[in-house]
């Protein structure tokens, strides 16, 4: 199974084009604005190295979520535009679930925390047993309080800088593979059908700036 994966929801743009378990090309560029100038032509480099037509391609993966709203938004927008002239599903695999899959060897809870360029962080709790937790913005002392009720627990993601010295009698693991090669492994394991893989934005919170008369 070819698959193009994209994601633009953090601090970057990155793509991979994968097939199989193996990455035939990769492209990251770390950012936090200018997305929307770099992602495509990022996509045209991928695609171009491995020489693969994108009517080969089987399906489109993108990060959903959570992330930075423009990010999030210019990622589902390229990998649905991508997938509408190609003719081929797009899938949308959430971030908490791409690093649940990367730490999916470690025993004992696992913390996923992200991020928001705010005091709060998403954040989601995936039990030792049992299902996860709904995702939710905590700040650093909330996360700290929680953490106190799992003493086998693991915090990982992009915010577990912010978090040491609030929470540092927890292991820390930082993830080596870049998230978009798991979208695409993750992507290649679902059903396209399912709407729980609907290329639609996880938001934890409201947009900085609405339209005046559309808050509702």
């Amino acid at each position: 199974m070819k698959i193009l994966a994209l994601d633009s929801a953090a601090d970057g743009c990155n793509v991979c084009l994968w097939q199989d378990g193996h990455v035939l090309s990769l492209r990251q560029e770390k950012m936090e604005r200018g997305q929307d100038s770099r992602l495509v032509p990022l996509v045209q480099d991928v695609m171009a190295e491995a020489d693969i037509g994108y009517d080969k391609l089987d399906r489109i993966a993108v990060t959903r979520g959570p992330g930075s709203f423009t990010g999030l938004r210019i990622g589902l927008a390229t990998a649905r535009g991508i997938g509408f002239a190609a003719r081929k599903p797009v899938v949308g695999i959430d971030r908490f679930s791409i690093y649940r899959s990367l730490f999916a060897s470690r025993q004992g809870a696992l913390l996923v925390v992200f991020e928001s360029r705010r005091r709060e962080l998403y954040t989601c709790l995936f039990p030792s047993y049992g299902q996860q937790q709904t995702p939710a913005l905590l700040t650093p002392d909330e996360i700290a309080a929680q953490t106190q009720t799992h003493h086998d627990i693991v915090v990982v993601g992009d915010a577990i800088n912010t978090l040491q010295g609030v929470v540092d009698h927890h292991v820390f693991d930082w993830v080596t593979d870049p998230d978009v090669v798991t979208c695409a492994y993750l992507a290649s394991q679902v059903d396209t059908k399912d709407p729980a893989y609907l290329p639609r934005p996880l938001y934890l919170r409201a947009p900085d700036v609405t339209i005046k008369g559309c808050d509702t």
